[in-house]
């Protein structure tokens, strides 16, 4: 295509299960200059005969042997010719109007230089649920002090932002190269997501966060460096037993078994918070939402009533209120 605004990045690796639903579904969107760069990393299944049947003149196949996700995510933003790059899955369904509510969003706001959305979580064994996200920008590179606010398959980011500040998926975070790049690039932009759920995401047991839980140390590993990367922005150093509170403070079920002392928790949130006082990195009231939830989490797992006289207890329920 003739200068395309929107390159789509896909990446395959034997996913004919899926796929042309996954094709389908970009290929269908209301919204049509883009250009659709799909990368066939080594699949030995049908997925590149599933590919070569679709005769549509914006799809850009690169076929190959396998290097990996990330790298192909990096070569798919190098081949990119379009002014937005838009992620998509293998298993995921982008619905009709994706392209054109993100598009629409970005080019009215130009400080805003990722922009995702809420999703539709759905899969074989389990009903069609809603997975809203955070929305504004404060709280979302708060978040990011444990997770990741911004669903991958549904960002779209302005090229520019990647290819001037050298901004690629890392090699070194594997399984968490989506919240490591976000950390990076929340010191250069303003991030989005939108409230409309614009992607059915696919929950199944082969999909790629799920096999990393199952391996906890290498994920522990792996999450460590990307917050410990993130705090020293609050000249936060942590002994091995609070990177493992952090961790286990990433994830509900995590937290869930790791049993949190309420007072353990309070200590660590101290920590984090009066950091904050003195940098100021991220608003004080969105760090205590943040840190507030987490405290609910806690409270509902654990089922200790004085837990509810602390502050934290009414942040996260001021969270819970202005979502």
């Amino acid at each position: 295509m003739v200068n395309p605004l929107i390159s789509v990045v896909l990446s395959v690796y034997n996913a004919e299960k899926y796929l042309s639903e996954a094709i389908e579904s970009i290929l269908s969107q209301s919204y049509g200059n883009f250009e659709f760069i799909i990368i066939n990393d080594g699949s030995t299944d049908r997925s590149l005969e599933i590919i070569k049947s679709y005769e549509d003149e914006r799809i850009v196949l690169i076929s190959r042997e396998n290097r990996g996700l990330i790298a192909s995510l990096n070569e798919g933003i190098i081949k990119a010719t379009g002014k937005y790059i838009a992620r998509m899955d293998a298993d995921d369904i982008s619905l009709p109007e994706r392209f054109e509510k993100q598009i629409t969003f970005m080019e009215d706001n130009h400080e805003i230089g990722i922009c995702g959305t809420a999703v539709i979580m759905f899969g074989e064994h389990m009903h069609n649920s809603l997975w809203s996200l955070a929305r504004n920008d404060q709280t979302i590179r708060t978040e990011l002090l444990f997770s990741s606010p911004l669903a991958h398959p549904t960002v779209m980011i302005r090229r520019a932002l990647l290819i001037e500040n050298e901004l690629f998926y890392n090699e070194n975070f594997i399984h968490a190269e989506d919240i490591e790049l976000w950390t990076r690039l929340a010191k250069y932009t303003k991030l989005a997501n939108l409230k409309t759920p614009l992607l059915k995401y696919r929950v199944a047991e082969s999909s790629v966060s799920r096999k990393a839980d199952k391996d906890i140390e290498e994920r522990y590993q792996v999450l460590k460096m990307v917050f410990q990367k993130y705090l020293e922005e609050l000249e936060i150093t942590n002994d091995e037993e609070e990177n493992k509170l952090h961790f286990n403070l990433t994830l509900n079920t995590r937290q869930q078994k790791s049993n949190i002392a309420f007072s353990i928790l309070n200590q660590y949130f101290s920590k984090i918070t009066q950091a904050n006082n003195k940098k100021r990195v991220f608003d004080s009231i969105e760090l205590k939402k943040v840190l507030g939830k987490k405290w609910l989490w806690n409270l509902y797992y654990k089922r200790e009533i004085k837990a509810i006289f602390s502050k934290y207890f009414f942040y996260g329920l001021w969270s819970l209120l202005s979502k």
